[in-house]
């Protein structure tokens, strides 16, 4: 091609790379525009963050040493405390600083895609999925999710530079990407699976496998090791970190395993019936519900399917090897938090199956057979619907992540299963007493427990609301009923111990605060030393 031909092509291409961009980002504004006006979501961590002392009196050097809601993520907490110097109880800024962090994030997936395949179709339809996909609203509408979008920026960016290593052979890219990296793991601990995206990357372009291609990965993986070991350490403290039921054995959890990941594919596809919660579910007389075990034979299949994918095999592998990786740390191997599931776990995994949607748009758009030629007019059609009623799901889910009340009144409506039923009520009960509305309370708490009998603090949150109602009684039980299933409770022997106090059995009062102290409990130890010494 002449010199002047050449440079009016790279012209033109740039100037549909700027377009392709600009619309996207623009109608990702229009998409989440009705999110930034959403409130501080109290009760559901929104409220910890924003109220938390360290936050309010910017102490940088607590950001780096402390936890926060059983995390490490110092970054994600320096930026809270940007915000509330100029906002402070203002939601707007902290809404709008989580949709400039996916707008950014938007921008960084098109150019990782146009690095990884020259193709601008492909990063077209790849971060236009990205921007306006209804599983990635949480990861958006809710502040205290910060740390998600503030990690994946500095991920992508980690694997933008790691390309430009591969292609350009330089240290000096390898060590941007480490930089990037370590950034992304200050920001949260789902980044310690950057390693292991490095290597697919490595398949991708087909490196040759020697000593070289693990060695440079050793900086990596010795910091991915540090922050796993420092984010089990913070989830354990919190006590956010829980091994799993006894009931669910290892083939069980297997089961569960291939659930979620079942669960999030055919959620890109078909993202109805979305919640903010997941529970676990009820095993009977041992037996799981039986779409955990069909669920087993769908991931085998899928599989399979991959392996003998045709002239797509090497895109198909790649896009569900990145997915897997990505979501693994979520997954519910050996422990777990309360939750199964979480729509903003699929922030970063699901680019893998973006991924092999864009390219079998591309194959499909490009291919010369008859059959596909005949049927193109009705895929694209199909398509035209998807991405309309993706646009409006999403629009629609924004609203859900209104307010406390909303979010919760959803999870209810959803009727999902008892006990994603029973953790909607127990919420809604904790937003009722903090509006002091203590009948409404009460009668959520009860909900609560009637669909789910081992609800300890269920138990222990309704005890609290008949104290207040002047019903010792009910308190007392409440509180013994949740020490009985949860003889680690600490909470639950405090509260008791207040009851017995308040009817005159001091001797059992401090009984019960002793043991709470011995539990953990430091407002337990504070009383027990005023009272019973």
């Amino acid at each position: 091609m002449e010199p002047d031909k050449r440079k009016a092509s790279l012209g033109k291409l740039n100037k549909q790379y700027i377009f392709s961009i600009t619309a996207i980002m623009l109608f990702t504004i229009i998409v989440f525009s009705n999110s930034i006006n959403n409130e501080i979501l109290y009760g559901w961590d929104d409220g910890e963050y924003i109220e938390n002392q360290d936050i309010r009196d910017f102490n940088v050097r607590a950001f780096f040493s402390e936890y926060y809601l059983g995390m490490y993520q110092p970054l994600a907490i320096f930026s809270f405390a940007i915000n509330y110097i100029s906002a402070k109880d203002n939601p707007v800024p902290y809404h709008t600083t989580n949709l400039f962090l996916h707008l950014f994030n938007v921008f960084l997936v098109f150019l990782l895609f146009q690095k990884l395949t020259n193709r601008i179709e492909i990063s077209f339809a790849v971060s236009l999925l990205f921007a306006i996909h209804p599983m990635h609203v949480e990861a958006v509408a809710w502040i205290a999710t910060r740390s998600n979008g503030l990690y994946s920026l500095f991920y992508l960016a980690s694997l933008i530079a790691y390309i430009n290593y591969i292609k350009d052979n330089s240290y000096l890219w390898l060590a941007v990407s480490f930089v990037l990296f370590l950034l992304s793991c200050f920001s949260k601990s789902m980044a310690i699976t950057l390693p292991l995206t490095l290597l697919l990357l490595d398949y991708y372009y087909s490196r040759k496998i020697n000593f070289r291609l693990f060695i440079e990965k050793t900086p990596f993986l010795f910091i991915s090791i540090v922050f796993g070991l420092i984010s089990i350490k913070a989830a354990t403290d919190f006590g956010h970190l829980q091994y799993l039921d006894q009931d669910y054995t290892l083939l069980n959890r297997l089961f569960l395993i291939s659930y979620s990941i079942v669960f999030y594919i055919v959620r890109v596809f078909v993202p109805v019936n979305l919640s903010a919660v997941y529970a676990y579910p009820d095993i009977n007389s041992g037996v799981l519900p039986y779409a955990y075990y069909g669920s087993f034979f769908i991931l085998t299949i899928i599989m399979a399917l991959a392996f003998k994918s045709g002239k797509l095999r090497k895109t198909i592998i790649f896009g569900l090897m990145w997915f897997i990786i990505n979501i693994s740390i979520v997954l519910p191997l050996m422990w777990s938090r309360m939750l199964m599931l979480a729509d903003r776990y699929t922030y970063i995994p699901y680019l893998g199956l973006f991924f092999i949607l864009a390219k079998v748009y591309a194959y499909t758009v490009n291919s010369q057979k008859p059959l596909i030629k005949k049927f193109r007019p009705i895929i694209y059609s199909t398509l035209v619907i998807w991405i309309v009623f993706l646009v409006v799901k999403t629009y629609q889910s924004n609203n859900v992540w209104k307010n406390s009340e909303s979010l919760v009144t959803n999870v209810i409506n959803n009727e999902r299963s008892d006990k994603d039923l029973s953790i909607g009520y127990f919420f809604r009960g904790n937003i009722y007493d903090k509006k002091q509305d203590f009948k409404a309370a009460l009668k959520d708490f009860t909900k609560a427990i009637e669909l789910n009998s081992g609800y300890t603090m269920a138990y222990n949150n309704r005890g609290i609301i008949k104290g207040i109602m002047n019903d010792m009684k009910g308190a007392y039980d409440d509180f013994s009923m949740a020490i009985e299933k949860e003889p680690d409770y600490a909470d639950a022997w405090y509260n008791r111990g207040n009851v017995l106090f308040y009817i005159k059995k001091n001797e059992e009062a401090c009984q019960n605060w002793h043991k709470a102290s011995e539990l953990g409990s430091l407002q337990a130890e504070k009383i027990y030393r005023q009272y019973c010494k």
